[in-house]
């Protein structure tokens, strides 16, 4: 299996994009390229992410996936070369807005969650990596004690 790192960044997004279903999926052995909408995890410590443990979402846990797909449109470099931090944040921004937000939790935003998110790195990305995976984790680095998917629908 080839192994690429991805760069984590935390973020804090005021809104965040429209998510179709979600799929809640078992605990295991993950990476960045293959965690999935529903999956939960603890957050990685280091800048560059290899495996992920995903964990039970009613176990406690750091994170829960709400957005995982390709990039589909070009980013700002337009020419097909590693678009950088700064286009990765531009479409985080785009794509794990307010509607993504509402789409997973059945909510409007919560002041007590944020959004981080994994992206290829310069080498993922010249082997045909694209994928950005979102996720909700709270603010004061709290543990979360249940899926956060519908949890604001009623």
């Amino acid at each position: 299996m080839r192994r690429a790192a991805w760069v984590i960044v935390p973020v804090v997004v005021v809104g965040l994009l429209a998510v179709g279903a979600f799929v809640v999926r078992a605990p295991g052995p993950a990476t960045a390229f293959t965690l999935s909408v529903g999956q939960c995890f603890d957050i990685p410590t280091d800048a560059e992410v290899g495996d992920i443990d995903t964990l039970d979402c009613t176990a406690p846990h750091d994170a829960e996936v709400f957005v995982a797909r390709a990039v589909t449109a070009p980013l700002p470099s337009g020419d097909g070369s590693y678009p950088g931090d700064p286009a990765y944040g531009s479409w985080v921004g785009a794509n794990c807005g307010d509607a993504a937000w509402r789409a997973y939790l059945g909510t409007a935003a919560r002041a007590d969650l944020a959004v981080g998110y994994f992206y290829p790195d310069a080498n993922a990305w010249a082997h045909g990596e694209r994928r950005v995976t979102c996720y909700l984790h709270t603010l004061d680095g709290s543990k979360l004690t249940a899926p956060l998917a519908g949890a604001g629908a009623s």
